[in-house]
């Protein structure tokens, strides 16, 4: 597994653990930018998969601040959490930690901990 990925295990239905992400990345002043329902895509390939959903979101605070710093690091977002129910029927919800990810950049080591403190909110189910 990448060292920059952080997993949690849910052992709740898949959608409760969708849903609440979802609600939490808006209550906690995040964007929304996108939902890709993966399971669904390559459903219309016919290939089957377990459900898999994908969140993409960033707050307008931390562009600012990495646009401020280091412009490259905009490749480093949105933040992208991954929600997949594995064959155990566990849940994985997975994202990418900003911290070592915008370690590579001139950032704020400040900022990029606070973005993990908030991502890690999003997750509390």
């Amino acid at each position: 597994m990448k060292s920059s990925i952080l997993e949690t295990t849910f052992k709740l239905p898949f959608e409760a653990v969708y849903d609440t992400i979802k609600k939490n990345i808006l209550s906690n002043g995040f964007l929304l930018l996108h939902e890709i329902n993966t399971q669904e895509i390559v459903a219309k390939h016919g290939l089957k998969i377990c459900p898999l959903k994908q969140l993409l979101f960033f707050h307008p605070k931390y562009v600012e601040a990495i646009l401020n710093n280091d412009a490259l690091a905009i490749n480093e977002i949105p933040i992208k959490v991954v929600i997949y129910e594995k064959e155990n029927g566990n849940i994985s919800v997975s994202f990418p930690n900003p911290k070592i990810n915008l370690s590579d950049y001139n950032c704020d080591e400040e900022m990029a901990s606070e973005l993990l403190e908030k991502i890690n909110t999003i997750l509390d189910i």
